[in-house]
């Protein structure tokens, strides 16, 4: 069995609905009552809608996270790198503690 999209899914159950909808009367004269599976599928359909929105909500708050994390990240990094290049500067190139920095970054 193959696995069907997301996409597809809502589709299949939007179809559903209106199927069942407009064939009502069709069905219920063949003896089936969709009547309470109609609402069903249509409270499910609003609350499979509404995760789906609250998903796609928290996917943009993490990237704008990610976002700021990482700007912070790049923008402390610098910082550290200017630390090191004044402190390079000040002492040379051959001082112990230049010599220890620069085993940092490997």
């Amino acid at each position: 069995m193959t696995t069907k999209s997301e996409a597809t899914k809502r589709d299949f159950i939007s179809q559903m609905i209106e199927l069942a909808l407009s064939e009502k009367e069709n069905l219920l004269a063949s003896g089936f009552t969709v009547d309470g599976k109609i609402t069903s599928l249509q409270n499910n359909k609003q609350l499979t809608d509404e995760a789906e929105m609250k998903q796609q909500e928290t996917q943009a708050i993490a990237m704008a996270a990610t976002k700021t994390a990482n700007k912070l990240l790049n923008d402390t990094y610098k910082e550290a790198s200017n630390l090191a290049d004044a402190i390079s500067g000040l002492l040379g190139r051959d001082n112990e503690i230049v010599k220890k920095m620069r085993k940092f970054r490997k």
